[in-house]
């Protein structure tokens, strides 16, 4: 019986151990485990964050680049811009012409101001009696007419066909003079000249009476 008494004892000394063996592992290894835990935690933590200043950073970069680039275009055009101002200022543009002869029978079409006195630019044709503009701008255009013989008479200024204003002589009396100015903003290419409105004559004298004139301001 004591052989059998000191047995159990052992065996429940040995159960004992082992079962405090084993609660130290396990704690150890929850301990470890918590630390593991932490430690990943942890790590994961600075990945986010590190993320996070990534994607603050390449905002801030594209941020960055897209400012720039609005740079480059905005100075792009402001060259481009000074550029054309200084083609524009170096391009004059001005004319005056006038009619040689006396009709008693003009009665459609353009009038020709055949007889150029200034043509700075050549952007008057004396054969068509057109104006073009070789650039876009602000013009001043001028028409002086003389009537002939107590017949009324009426012409437009027009651009591109479409007439903007007109000067008209009545025909109470000889040699009355009709004028008028238009200010046209053109185009690159526009057309501007003088149209019949109404009448059948025009007087002309040594000294130009009869006159067609434009120039560029702006």
């Amino acid at each position: 019986m004591r052989e059998a008494a000191e047995m159990l004892q052992q065996h429940n000394d040995s159960m004992e151990h082992i079962k405090s063996d084993i609660a130290g592992k396990d704690q150890k290894q929850s301990a470890a485990l918590i630390e593991q835990e932490t430690r990943h935690t942890r790590v994961i933590d600075e990945i986010l964050n590190t993320t996070k200043s990534l994607n603050a950073d390449l905002d801030q970069y594209k941020t960055d680049q897209w400012r720039l680039s609005a740079s480059v275009s905005s100075l792009e055009l402001f060259r481009n811009n000074q550029t054309n101002a200084k083609c524009d200022q170096n391009q004059e543009l001005a004319f005056t012409a006038s009619v040689t002869s006396v009709s008693s029978l003009w009665n459609s079409g353009t009038l020709i101001f055949d007889v150029v006195i200034t043509n700075t630019g050549n952007g008057y044709n004396p054969s068509t009696g057109v104006f073009s503009s070789a650039i876009s701008g602000t013009y001043v255009f001028y028409v002086s007419a003389v009537e002939l013989d107590s017949k009324h008479l009426a012409i437009d200024i027009v651009l591109n066909s479409v007439s903007k204003v007109q000067a008209f002589c009545d025909n109470s009396a000889s040699y009355l003079t009709g004028t008028n100015m238009v200010v046209l903003e053109l185009l690159k290419g526009d057309s501007v000249w003088v149209r019949y409105a109404g009448g059948k004559c025009y007087y002309s004298y040594s000294v130009p009476i009869t006159t067609f004139s434009g120039y560029l301001i702006s």
